[in-house]
């Protein structure tokens, strides 16, 4: 592994505006307002090629060439629970099959979106969820095996099929708690073999760019995986991870693997709670912060797909009330806009969430209605639309919840 560090300084402004009641949407005021304050980003970059070359010749393979077994729908997903898009803003989208649209094990998270061939996918991320005594999951653990993604192919929006593949990392990475988060074997009991790891994070965003995904890492930066390195291995145990003493390769029975190639520590704007490939192709970081002062950070990428040594961008975005944008779960940045998700407010049209979008100097945001649950934002630059996700089982509220879905862009800006 080798190690590169960049430091950066900027100055943040923060842009205060008065406090004003939301005429279309129910607003929350509690929070304090922002001030002038500085900020310091370093970048420091480990690449971990050389483990994921230690792999190949169990040879690798990319999305094309994957095998996709599961279906997901276009009919009935503004009908899940929380969905309040107007019907003339809708353009797409899609559920889960039924077992993923219930799975207490899994929650979605991150979504991108990409173009391989003459195929259009879309891949979002999956936490394994453990227990969590304030969202009724005391009774769950399964936070050992991390993350995995989903890509779905969309080509065809009558006949979507999709594959889940778990997120792996070098073995040697157990031993530094930076990277790897051990949990309690008597609620986890697995076997650990040789070679790789999950890559246990909160996967909160992902953004695609030069053939590669990038995760957001809460609170350290962001995981850097190569899709053109996934491994086809066994998937015949879903307690065992790792190459095993009879020679399979193991994943908690899933057919593929997809190895970590790199990993960003990016300080001065933790926690990460999504990321998004913006224009001027730079990737933009929001923040999951619920008092202080909320920022989104944008990194620029260079053609090879590497963070730049360059001073990152900073904006402090206004809510309608003149106060930051906080609770932020996705974020899309295009020219002096800045859109953003939000969660924990007030509930309208059957929603606690927001769509903010907040232009550049303006003393007060605008907010849209969006659906609950809502997560990460991709913006498809080929047909101007925004795309979302919501993460929610079903037993939570009795119905679905989980769908991705897309709005045309310039109904919001």
């Amino acid at each position: 592994m080798k190690k590169i560090t960049f430091v950066a300084i900027t100055i943040v402004t923060f842009f205060v505006g008065c406090s004003k009641n939301d005429t279309q949407n129910p607003a929350d005021d509690s929070a304090p307002h922002s001030k002038t304050a500085g900020l310091t980003s370093s970048v420091t970059y480990t690449d971990e090629s050389s483990f994921v070359s230690s792999l190949s010749s169990y040879g690798f393979l990319n999305p094309s060439q994957l095998t996709y077994n599961r279906d997901a729908t276009s009919s009935g997903y503004a009908s899940v629970y929380g969905f309040n898009i107007p019907t003339a803003n809708r353009v797409k989208g899609f559920k889960w099959n039924p077992g993923d649209e219930q799975t207490r094990d899994w929650r979605p998270q991150g979504i991108a979106g990409f173009t391989w061939g003459n195929r259009k996918y879309i891949l979002t991320t999956w936490y394994g969820v453990g227990p969590d005594p304030n969202d009724s999951f005391t009774d769950v653990h399964n936070q050992h095996k991390g993350v995995r993604i989903a890509i779905a192919d969309v080509t065809d929006m009558s006949n979507i099929t999709y594959r889940h593949i778990l997120l792996v990392q070098n073995k040697a990475n157990m031993s530094n708690s930076l990277l790897f988060d051990t949990f309690p074997q008597s609620t986890n009991p697995y076997t650990q073999g040789d070679l790789y790891a999950a890559v246990t994070i909160h996967a909160g965003g992902v953004a695609f760019y030069n053939n590669k995904i990038y995760v957001a890492d809460t609170g350290r930066g962001v995981r850097v995986f190569d899709l053109n390195n996934f491994i086809a291995v066994s998937s015949d145990s879903s307690s065992q991870i790792g190459k095993m003493s009879n020679g399979t390769l193991q994943a908690f029975n899933y057919g593929y693997i997809l190895p970590e190639t790199g990993w960003y520590s990016l300080t001065g704007a933790a926690p990460y709670s999504c990321v998004e490939l913006g224009e001027g192709t730079r990737l933009w970081f929001g923040q999951y912060l619920t008092s202080g002062s909320p920022k989104v950070t944008g990194y620029a990428l260079d053609t090879g797909g590497q963070i730049s040594t360059g001073t990152p961008s900073t904006v402090n975005p206004i809510d309608n009330t003149g106060t930051p944008v906080f609770r932020v779960q996705g974020v899309y940045r295009k020219g002096t806009q800045t859109f953003m998700t939000t969660t924990g407010n007030s509930s309208y049209e059957g929603s606690t969430a927001r769509l903010v979008r907040y232009n550049d100097g303006a003393s007060l945001g605008t907010r849209y209605r969006w659906p609950h649950g809502s997560e990460d934002l991709y913006y498809e630059s080929s047909t101007g639309y925004l795309w979302c996700l919501t993460e929610y089982e079903t037993n939570v509220y009795g119905s679905d919840n989980r769908c991705v879905f897309a709005v045309r862009l310039s109904d919001y800006d």
